[in-house]
């Protein structure tokens, strides 16, 4: 982790969500430090994507509190949060299939700058924006594919788009959805790297079915069960928690 990575940037403090007598999410205390990757784990149905819908503001929380970058966001709109600087990407691909990639990254750029659709016209001649919406196609590892319109790319390279506009809105914070879902061994080999990269520059929070990626990416993991935090740890600490091994891990631990 970076230099800074003991400065909370999340906090989750006693988070229920209940949805009449199912509790979905259950008095849930959780923190994630500035340049770490901190994973979300569980079975099916653990409330991992709820989770993520409260602190993204897709859904609100029936009590409990979410802290961001040292303020209370809990009522904050999840428009409002993205302008704060806590992105998204959702398990289901989200991009702009007829444009190319230069065009989807730009119009996130130009969302964030506070423009609307309205003005692409005037935009298509700001050197600027597309130098930079150019270098996030770098980052993403886009770079040969930036003019290819995106409805064309392979499944794995559209998830390394979506990336790339979540980070077009300058993030302090990223949100992954189970990035890998639906992914060959090759394309997950793409992405794990880049995920990597990212963990010095801004938090990550990761849920991902894939283990194996989860214990080469995380610094820490929290793993739920029914709701419940039952272990937040290193990896080599949840690899070797009983409590985790019966709950969840089994026989898939990691070697």
């Amino acid at each position: 982790m970076s230099a800074t990575s003991t400065e909370t940037l999340l906090e989750l403090r006693h988070l229920v969500k209940r949805y009449g007598g199912l509790l979905a999410t259950d008095n849930l205390d959780l923190t994630v430090t500035r340049g770490e990757i901190h994973a979300i784990i569980g079975p099916n149905g653990a409330g991992k994507t709820t989770l993520i819908h409260q602190i993204s503001g897709a859904i609100a929380p029936t009590s409990g509190s979410i802290l961001f970058n040292g303020r209370d966001i809990t009522g904050v709109s999840m428009h409002e949060r993205v302008k704060l600087g806590l992105a998204r990407s959702y398990q289901i691909t989200n991009i702009f299939k007829e444009y190319s990639v230069l065009d989807n990254i730009a119009l996130a750029v130009q969302a964030r700058r506070g423009s609307s659709m309205r003005f692409w016209q005037q935009a298509i001649s700001d050197k600027a924006l597309f130098d930079e919406a150019r270098a996030i196609g770098g980052q993403v590892g886009l770079a040969a594919r930036i003019d290819i319109i995106a409805g064309n790319l392979a499944h794995g390279e559209q998830r390394q788009l979506e990336v790339g506009l979540a980070l077009a809105t300058l993030p302090k914070l990223l949100l992954l959805d189970e990035p890998m879902a639906g992914m060959g061994p090759d394309e997950s080999a793409r992405l794990i790297p880049l995920i990597r990269n990212l963990r010095n520059e801004i938090g990550v929070v990761l849920i991902e079915h894939d283990m194996d990626a989860v214990f080469q990416l995380a610094d820490r993991i929290t793993v739920l069960v029914a709701g419940r935090v039952i272990a937040t740890g290193t990896p080599d600490q949840i690899r070797n928690d009983p409590e985790v091994k019966k709950a969840y891990l089994g026989d898939e631990a990691i070697a």
